[in-house]
């Protein structure tokens, strides 16, 4: 009964407002934080949609930068995300806009004012950017994201809890939703589902987490349920194809996003051919966890085979020649989803592909990198462009230490060379497209001696 309860507050949470997939030629810009600098939220979408859509050229592009808000993402509006001309930009701003150094057990009247200056902050720059994201930018379709949670209520060796934050991005969450109202714009909600789902787990186990060690960053089982939201959000399908044989009757009784052929009956089993129009949407290993918890696999990786007509009894499921599984003639006649079977080749070529995309994502980080320590200068008042002004700064008033000063020499020597990194992400993106095109493969189903 208790799953169900957070399983409602999650649906719930989806069904607020519904969006639609993204189309042939769109461009994607993902405009936030260091969730999105460095997180994987945006790169599991994209997963899905190389895999699902594999007739669709779509660019996923990451405009995050660690450290940055509402109001300090103004500064690189132009250069982060109007230069990309997209189609949609995904929003996720808070976590450095909540003021998450006002939050403590006892707080002061102070801090209490500091708390309600920063979310009034957070409402007005949201609304700003917002406006110039529609002036400035073509007016692109808009997804607003609440922040994801800061995860107060987990059990941690670490001294770095900031009671009452998580309720403080609550209220970003709600500026969200109302500026979404007013906008147009589509509501992913990260906030309440995700924090759901915290609460609930950590009766069990005090020390659960989607959130990591930090309290701020989600790991990848989080980042895998971010994705899930903002698919659902989107309207999503949940079908890679599925495929019906009535094997007494030695007929395709169903081929829904796939092409049958090749059929025949022989010693008590069957074979078929198989051309699916998808793949499966490729999980990644250290993201698993969170399926217990999230019906992804239901809602997102539906690649079903059915078989009925058949004795009793087990049969083996080969592809390829190769066997994937064992089933019994009830469970095939059901239907065996294969989205997640490591052993078929379909789920083989979808990993492939996501470690493609990581590739990608690995090389398009070099570039936020850059474009971290070009919004690090700017707030310091040095022109990121005036190279000798750089050097200047960094030699002479600029610390040693820390994650954007460590970063600035390797800026100053690579940043001229920027171009064969930008041809890097293009080549990769290249290369994901031609290897997402999904490949016949023989089936056969076999009774077990």
């Amino acid at each position: 009964m208790r799953r169900r309860a957070v399983l409602a507050v999650l649906l719930f949470s989806v069904s607020l407002s519904r969006g639609e997939v993204f189309k042939d030629g769109e461009t994607v810009c993902f405009y936030g934080d260091s969730i999105t600098h460095a997180g994987r939220f945006h790169s599991y979408v994209y997963d899905y949609y190389l895999t699902r859509f594999p007739e669709r050229k779509i660019r996923f592009v990451n405009a995050g930068v660690a450290g940055d808000s509402a109001g300090g993402a103004q500064g690189r509006l132009a250069e982060d995300v109007a230069v990309k001309k997209p189609t949609s930009v995904a929003i996720m701003f808070g976590m450095n806009d909540v003021n998450r150094g006002s939050y403590v057990v006892e707080p002061s009247a102070q801090q209490l004012a500091a708390q309600r200056s920063a979310l009034e902050g957070y409402r007005a720059n949201l609304a700003t950017l917002v406006e110039r994201l529609r002036a400035e930018v073509g007016n692109p379709r808009l997804y607003f994201i609440t922040p994801s949670p800061f995860d107060q209520t987990a059990v941690n060796d670490r001294n770095n809890n900031q009671p009452g934050c998580n309720d403080g991005l609550g209220r970003c969450a709600a500026v969200v939703r109302e500026l979404a109202e007013k906008s147009g714009g589509t509501v992913v909600d990260f906030h309440a589902p995700m924090t759901a789902l915290n609460v609930e787990q950590q009766k069990a186990d005090s020390r659960y987490t989607l959130i990591g060690p930090d309290r701020v960053h989600p790991g990848a089982p989080g980042h895998l349920m971010m994705a899930w939201l903002f698919l659902k959000a989107q309207g999503a399908p949940a079908l890679v194809s599925r495929v019906g044989i009535d094997a007494a009757r030695q007929a395709v009784a169903t081929s829904d996003n796939a092409v049958v052929s090749g059929l025949s009956a022989k010693d008590g089993g069957v074979s078929f051919n198989v051309l699916e129009k998808a793949l499966p949407f490729p999980v990644a290993e250290a993201a698993l966890p969170v399926l217990a918890q999230v019906p992804i696999e239901r809602d997102l990786d539906q690649e079903v085979v059915a078989v009925s007509g058949l004795a009793a009894g087990t049969y083996e499921l080969a592809i390829d020649g190769a066997p994937v599984g064992r089933f019994t003639a009830q469970a095939l006649a059901d239907g065996v989803n294969l989205a997640l079977n490591p052993a078929a080749p379909q789920v083989r070529q979808a990993k492939a592909v996501a470690a493609l995309n990581e590739s990608r994502c690995a090389t398009e980080n070099i570039l936020r990198n850059y474009a971290a320590v070009r919004w690090f200068l700017r707030m310091r008042q040095v022109n990121p462009d005036d190279a000798a002004a750089v050097k200047v700064f960094a030699e002479t008033q600029m610390s040693k230490k820390g994650y954007f000063e460590e970063q600035v020499p390797t800026y100053l020597e690579k940043w001229p060379t920027r171009g064969e990194t930008l041809a890097a992400v293009a080549r990769l993106e290249e290369e994901l497209f031609q290897a997402r095109t999904p490949v016949a493969h023989a089936y056969g189903v076999r009774p077990v001696q």
